[in-house]
């Protein structure tokens, strides 16, 4: 019924727009029906995944090597000759679909997406949002050339961060002072940059009927079950509930290490350990432990894993002029993940690796689902998928020692940490970011301007972390908020990794009562993608969806007493 496609997106990249437009042709020319539509999705679903594959390919190579302008280069050439008419077929193919009123199997909750979308689309947007997806893609490069001298050595900063969790005080200062130093030369183009960013979105939400950008992304996000109220209503609920609970670890932390304040270059050093913690120098024999431990959880997470070994789907090495973060995308072609970070420190390793694996294993779960539409990264909500990821952090660090990735101490040190993080950091962070970014885009005007930025940020730190002694560092603490890729590049994704931990909790719970029925239904709610409300998929891992002063409190509760108990075995060894 309709020609062959390319088997693999690095042969449609090589197609010029004028061979790849007759594919779209053929499908806007098709009358849908009964008959014909499940034809029709198929086609669309190879098509659009061969485009979304393309496009993954290009930003992995660009985090890979930031100094390599030929790969942004490429990256440009592929959305200015090919992607960009692309939009404009796409959203034809979504109002055709959505004026047939005909609806696929499992295709309600996509459906309610493509109408989102074929909403808020306008020509005019067209070329300005390959403008906002570039702000993210130079932030990248910014950040990602920012090195030092260190140790008779040029070092990227984000090989340094490990040195900030050195049990010795002097050096943290030292490299923490040098990497801020580092920072604040980029200042006032990364200034120029978010201005840039804001005007770019404030006319795309104009350009599409908006009066604020913020309307505009809930509706790009698929943010149907809660509001930007909410999301504020929450942020209070931070503060009343973890601000309070973080203090008391804060001064218990202070205590340990046995300072008069805590200083910026204290907050990542382990306050119950003299010891510096452990690298980890063979990569590969860390990924095969990794396996090992996936494996012991459940043996097809544990076969996911080994096919991401075998087919070298990891970058995971330290090494200049790459990106910061890390993260797993989907090569929607060949339905498998990639992963990228760095990992030179053991603990550091397991929670990015764990992290990156549950969203890995999402991929793997939703293989089975039709269509491209069930299961792209921007139709499974953001807050869910991040459960899936976060989950995996907690149910993970359980079981170390048992496949030898390090010694019982050892894990539950980790597991302390980790748990201390939560109360101390997930959760007030997010809060913060959030509450950044919506005043920023309810004042444009004013956000505009990052000296104002400045003062919001101070504003914040101070009501959300008023533990940490920032005297003498002005610069420094006025343009923390610089930092945050997401705030450039993805805004408003941030509130999801609060909403995230709060579900990821509750399968933990789940998982400490009755290990085998709680990973089956986090996996079960894995293969459903985006088929199901948010609701619903919180509900199918066997967790609530709902984030007020009640459930925040229970998680804290269970946090607080899981911490209790470690401690307690911690000082019976």
């Amino acid at each position: 019924m309709y020609t062959s496609l390319p088997q693999t997106s690095e042969e449609f990249e090589q197609r010029s727009w004028a061979e790849i437009e007759p594919w779209y042709q053929e499908l806007s020319s098709t009358t849908l029906s009964a008959e014909t539509l499940s034809p029709w999705l198929l086609q669309w679903s190879h098509l659009g995944a061969l485009v979304d594959e393309t496009i993954t390919r290009h930003e992995i190579a660009c985090t890979q090597n930031t100094a390599d302008q030929e790969r942004l280069v490429q990256k440009q050439r592929f959305q200015d000759e090919v992607y960009i008419y692309i939009q404009t077929y796409d959203q034809q193919l979504k109002q055709q679909l959505l004026a047939s009123g005909l609806e696929a199997e499992n295709f309600a909750i996509p459906l309610r997406n493509l109408r989102a979308e074929a909403s808020i689309y306008t020509e005019a947007n067209v070329a300005l949002l390959n403008d906002e997806r570039n702000v993210g893609t130079v932030y990248q490069n910014i950040i990602g050339e920012q090195t030092v001298q260190w140790e008779g050595e040029e070092k990227s900063l984000g090989s340094l961060y490990p040195v900030l969790r050195d049990p010795e005080r002097a050096r943290r200062e030292q490299v923490w002072r040098a990497m801020s130093e580092r920072k604040l030369v980029d200042r006032e183009e990364l200034g120029k940059l978010w201005a840039q960013g804001i005007q770019v979105r404030q006319q795309i939400a104009q350009n599409a009927g908006y009066d604020s950008y913020r309307e505009y992304r809930w509706q790009q996000l698929h943010r149907f079950d809660y509001t930007p109220d909410d999301c504020k209503h929450f942020h209070e609920a931070v503060e009343q509930v973890f601000v309070p609970a973080a203090s008391k670890i804060w001064e218990q932390y202070r205590q340990r290490l046995g300072v008069e304040t805590l200083r910026p270059w204290d907050l990542a050093v382990n306050s119950r350990s003299s010891q510096a913690p452990r690298t980890v120098s063979d990569v590969q024999g860390f990924l095969q432990q990794c396996q090992g431990l996936f494996q012991h959880i459940d043996p097809q997470l544990g076969a996911y894993f080994q096919t991401m070994l075998q087919e070298d789907l990891f970058d995971l090495d330290d090494r200049p002029s790459k990106a910061p973060g890390g993260y797993s995308l989907a090569l929607e072609v060949r339905q498998v993940p990639f992963i990228f970070g760095r990992v030179t420190l053991l603990n550091d390793g397991i929670g990015l690796i764990s992290h990156e694996a549950g969203h890995a294993f999402h991929t793997f779960e939703m293989r089975p689902l039709s269509y491209l539409q069930q299961r792209k990264e921007s139709f499974v909500p953001i807050e869910f998928a991040e459960v899936v990821s976060t989950s995996m952090e907690f149910i993970g660090s359980m079981h170390l020692h048992e496949v030898g990735l390090c010694t019982p101490e050892e894990e539950a040190q980790l597991r302390i940490e980790h748990l201390e993080g939560m109360v101390k950091h997930q959760f007030i962070l997010v809060a913060r970011g959030d509450a950044f970014q919506h005043w920023a885009y309810e004042h444009p005007e004013l956000a505009t301007d990052p000296a104002r930025c400045d003062e919001k940020w101070v504003e914040l730190s101070q009501r959300f972390y008023p533990d940490v002694d920032w005297s003498g560092l002005d610069a420094v603490y006025r343009s923390g908020w610089q930092n945050t890729l997401h705030f450039y590049s993805d805004p408003f994704y941030y509130i999801e990794y609060a909403f995230a931990a709060l579900g990821a909790i509750q399968v933990w719970s789940n998982y400490l009562h009755n290990p085998q029925d709680g990973l089956q239904k986090y996996r079960d709610a894995l293969s459903l993608g985006a088929t199901r409300t948010l609701p619903e998929l919180f509900e199918a891992a066997g967790a609530k969806f709902a984030f007020d002063r009640e459930m925040l409190q229970s998680t804290l509760t269970l946090l607080t007493d899981t911490l209790n108990e470690l401690e307690v075995a911690q000082n019976r060894v």
